[in-house]
């Protein structure tokens, strides 16, 4: 190779050196100069101009009060005002410091705190302001019954339900005496509890069941247990589920005898069979109560709910006495007796000296007077027993029924008194036992009644009244 030829190549060769050396050290500058989208100073992934803690490896960004400054580089995490190593829940805003117990944990995170002292942990109680230690939830919403407003859940806030533990959207209080149904041991009030009450919706202090079903009579469709029932039984008190009738007098053989005794015990030419009172005479068949006993023979007429009348219903009305006119010496007690189901107890009205019509009332006041009374008689169980001296008559023994309306009197009814009567040393007439029934005027509107008992002269008289009933006229 002559020299002009080798100073060539040499040339050549040096110079394609000469730019690649240029070329790799552009590269090389390229890659010691990072731009700044890709700084990460901390090393946690994510580029210092995003980082909320650059200088602080911190990957997931927490920021718990959201100032912008992560967690892991924030003096007050939580953005109460206190640093986080002064603050006593440093992760839960709390900037009062509050700590009850003095643990040194502020009450805000204090699992073991228990403001109100029952030994349950504010974390856990249901009524942590309110001291619990039962704590008690009757309808299971979390709050306890300490402090919920409507501990059972029924929609009735705890002052105006009757019945604050147990639910009762309806608030039915059968007995009236404020205490609802679905929590009172007694519905019906009849002093039988309700566990042992084979009517517990219906007063039946005798608890009498006739054909041992578990029923009580009062409330027992089919009382006899014969499978018929009471309203279409011939004999609804003896058994009988054939309904045999062999004189076709309505009266089922069973509870007549079979074939009918025609004999006349009492004489009174009723045979035995139709008798109401078969061994006293009483020809009128009179039974004032509808209890199926004449009343010749009857000891004790009665407002029970199985007989044609009902007793004076408490819920409903509320029994009252009083004396008035020119009545002397005159009182009148037992006033709650007129509605206690006991035919035997009394209110009794004395009388030392009654003129000019003085005279002692006995009334069923309505509690509500928008509901009317739509039975068609009203009844009394009354007496009045002679004194053990003297007592005087004169126009007196006089029995005034009077009915109301909205407080005011619209129908009167005088159905008893006397011209003359003396009782001496207890030898007075009419001194039993004996009810009193009244027909309502047809299509008269009432609330309440009363009985008034007086005259022109009564003098050292007794007069009582057992019960208060009202009933259908079908009798």
């Amino acid at each position: 190779m002559n020299h002009f030829n080798r100073t060539l190549l040499i040339a050549l060769m040096a110079g394609t050196f000469g730019l690649g050396l240029a070329a790799c050290t552009a590269d090389g500058d390229s890659d010691r100069k990072p731009t700044v989208d890709n700084i990460d100073s901390d090393g946690d992934g994510i580029p210092d101009h995003l980082d909320n803690c650059p200088s602080m490896a911190n990957a997931d960004q927490a920021d718990m009060d959201g100032d912008g400054v992560g967690d892991v580089c924030d003096p007050d995490i939580d953005g109460d005002g206190i640093a986080n190593h002064l603050d006593n829940c440093p992760r839960m805003y709390n900037p009062d410091q509050l700590d009850s117990d003095g643990d040194g944990i502020g009450d805000a995170c204090d699992t073991d705190t228990d403001t109100d002292g029952d030994g349950i942990d504010d974390g856990i109680d249901n009524c942590p302001l309110v001291f619990n230690p039962e704590q008690s939830d009757v309808d299971n919403d979390g709050i306890g019954d300490a402090c919920d407003t409507d501990a059972d859940g029924d929609g009735v806030d705890n002052d105006q339900d009757n019945c604050e533990f147990t639910a009762n959207a309806d608030q039915k209080d059968t007995d009236g005496n404020g205490i609802g149904d679905a929590c009172e041991g007694d519905v019906d009030g009849d002093g039988v509890p309700d566990d042992q009450d084979n009517c517990p919706y219906l007063p039946n202090i005798d608890q009498a069941d006739q054909d041992g079903d578990g029923v009580g009579d009062v409330c027992d469709t089919d009382r006899d247990g014969d499978g018929v029932p009471n309203d279409t039984d011939n004999c609804p008190f003896v058994a009988n589920p054939g309904q045999e009738d062999w004189d076709g007098d309505g009266v089922g053989d069973a509870c007549s005898g079979g074939a009918p005794d025609m004999g006349d015990a009492d004489g009174d030419g009723i045979p035995n069979y139709l008798d109401n009172c078969p061994l006293v005479p009483n020809p009128g068949q009179e039974d004032s109560d509808g209890d199926g006993i004449g009343d010749a023979c009857d000891t004790s007429f009665t407002c029970d709910a199985t007989t044609t009348y009902r007793a004076l219903d408490l819920s409903q009305f509320r029994p009252d006495t009083k004396t008035d006119g020119a009545c002397i010496g005159c009182s009148i007690s037992g006033r709650n007796f007129l509605a206690d189901g006991d035919s035997e107890t009394y209110a009794e009205l004395r009388m030392g000296l009654a003129i000019f019509y003085g005279f002692g009332w006995f009334k069923a006041e309505a509690l509500d007077t928008s509901v009317k009374i739509t039975d068609k008689e009203v009844g009394f169980v009354i007496s009045d027993p002679a004194s053990q001296l003297l007592n005087l008559e004169l126009l007196g023994d006089f029995i005034t029924v009077r009915f109301y309306n909205d407080g005011k009197e619209v129908d009167s009814k005088v159905v008893g008194g006397t011209g003359l009567n003396l009782d001496l040393l207890g030898l007075g007439f009419n001194t039993k036992q004996r009810f009193l029934r009244v027909k309502v005027k047809e299509d008269l509107e009432f609330d309440s009644f009363r009985l008034d008992f007086g005259g022109f002269l009564n003098a050292n008289k007794t007069f009582r009244v057992h019960e208060i009933c009202t009933g259908p006229y079908n009798l």
